[in-house]
């Protein structure tokens, strides 16, 4: 009689696996209740990644041309190896010489080189080994965030946001009174809008800035 009972039961479990669910049961599955599947973050980091590049080069906004799509890719490939770059020595030996390098491919080449020693005869091959400024662990660490500080030199922050959109001097050249002006694109609520940025200099060095 016990195992009646069992395969009564076995069989009616079996058959309300088997019915189709109402919506209204509280059994429905967010997926079969039509709710969207997981954003993909993959190909959402992907797209941030791209908008950023773009985004330091001022290549927001309209459709590029094939040098530009191609100058596009060399920058996201950069900053991913950039973002690789292990340990403080090797940071601050690329940040030293990263100015110097001519352009986002020969960086690419650079920091494809499979040893510190590597890069540091690719560097003195090309003799600039010694003449770009030597940045310390903190400006490297601001020039790889893409950030400035007070005191940061004219060529930390051209490595940080690359050459300005305009530059005003103002009394004599000598003391160094340079006002830089650059043009940026910021995302907001309605979408993305062109923002100023002003950076002040005084004898080579920054000493304030301002978003009028």
């Amino acid at each position: 009689m016990f195992k009646f009972v069992l395969a009564i039961a076995f069989l009616g479990l079996s058959a309300c696996a088997a019915m189709d669910r109402s919506a209204r049961s509280g059994y429905m599955s967010e997926y079969e209740q039509g709710t969207p599947a997981p954003v993909d973050l993959y190909r959402q980091r992907a797209m941030n990644v791209e908008t950023e590049a773009r985004e330091e080069m001022g290549l927001l906004g309209r459709t590029l041309t094939d040098d530009e799509r191609q100058a596009v890719e060399n920058r996201i490939r950069l900053k991913r190896q950039e973002a690789r770059i292990a340990t403080k020595r090797e940071k601050k030996q690329y940040f030293e010489v990263r100015g110097a390098l001519k352009n986002d491919r020969e960086r690419i080449q650079f920091l494809s080189l499979p040893t510190y020693e590597a890069r540091t005869r690719f560097a003195q091959t090309r003799g600039f080994g010694h003449a770009a400024e030597a940045f310390s662990d903190e400006v490297a660490k601001t020039i790889e965030s893409n950030d400035i500080a007070l005191g940061m030199s004219q060529k930390g922050v051209t490595e940080s946001w690359g050459d300005p959109d305009m530059v005003e001097t103002a009394g004599n050249v000598l003391y160094g009174f340079e006002r830089w002006k650059y043009n940026r694109y910021i995302t907001g609520d309605e979408g993305y809008k062109k923002e100023m940025r002003i950076v002040y200099f005084e004898g080579g060095r920054v000493v304030g800035w301002e978003r009028p």
